[in-house]
């Protein structure tokens, strides 16, 4: 049985390989997932560090780990603060969302 690809995805299947860098960056992306992920994208770009390949590709900054683990922490702490709910998951998608406004348009 074929699972459906979320809405989400069906049009950028690059939100999610953006989604996986920032929860690998936040450390929250599974070591075995990680593994498949680097699988992918030196296949797919070349490389010897799938992070580093995806920084060349889009042109991100080498503090761009940094970055995220910054914002994670930032938005836990005011998640707290509203007493509300945030997943790694979620803030990926908002992260991605946010520095990636325009990718595929």
């Amino acid at each position: 049985m074929q699972s459906e690809i979320p809405e989400r995805y069906q049009n950028n299947p690059l939100l999610v390989i953006l989604e996986n860098y920032v929860l690998s960056a936040i450390g929250q992306f599974p070591p075995e997932k990680a593994a498949a992920m680097e699988e992918v994208i030196l296949k797919t770009f070349g490389g010897t560090d799938w992070k580093a390949t995806l920084r060349r590709e889009f042109d991100l900054p080498d503090i761009t780990d940094d970055v995220l683990e910054k914002m994670w922490k930032q938005r836990r702490e005011e998640a707290d603060e509203t007493q509300t709910e945030i997943t790694p998951e979620l803030f990926a998608q908002e992260a991605v969302d946010e520095l990636f406004a325009d990718l595929g348009e």
